[in-house]
């Protein structure tokens, strides 16, 4: 169970290219703040890369609140901050829910995050 939850840390912390081989070929994304419903590898990950960039171009700081790994499932929650130039630009709580298949990789991503200066 260890594994699924290093895999889902680093999925919420936004090193997508780094778990991309555990994602499974029809995974689906849900997020729901943006009422986006992302079906397949493929636009699951061109999705992430515009994340990815967007990350690459501020300063982030995300604090893992906590985690919870049960019967092929994880749970991470917590807080993040995004500066431009030291200042704050957004800040977000966020909780994602991961669901695994028996090979190991994530199936369904569940995610619910409340974002707007803090």
């Amino acid at each position: 169970m260890e594994n699924l939850l290093g895999v889902a840390r680093l999925f919420s912390g936004g090193k997508f290219a780094e778990v991309a081989d555990r994602l499974a070929d029809e995974v689906e994304f849900h997020i729901y703040e943006d009422r986006k419903h992302l079906i397949g590898k493929a636009q699951v990950m061109e999705f992430c890369k515009g994340i990815a960039d967007y990350f690459s171009s501020i300063e982030t700081d995300f604090r893992e609140g906590g985690s919870l790994v049960a019967e092929g499932k994880v749970v991470i929650y917590g807080y993040g901050e995004f500066k431009r130039d030291g200042e704050l630009v957004n800040a977000v709580h966020s909780c994602d829910v991961y669901e695994f298949d028996a090979m190991g990789r994530i199936r369904t991503i569940h995610s619910y995050c409340n974002s707007g200066q803090q």
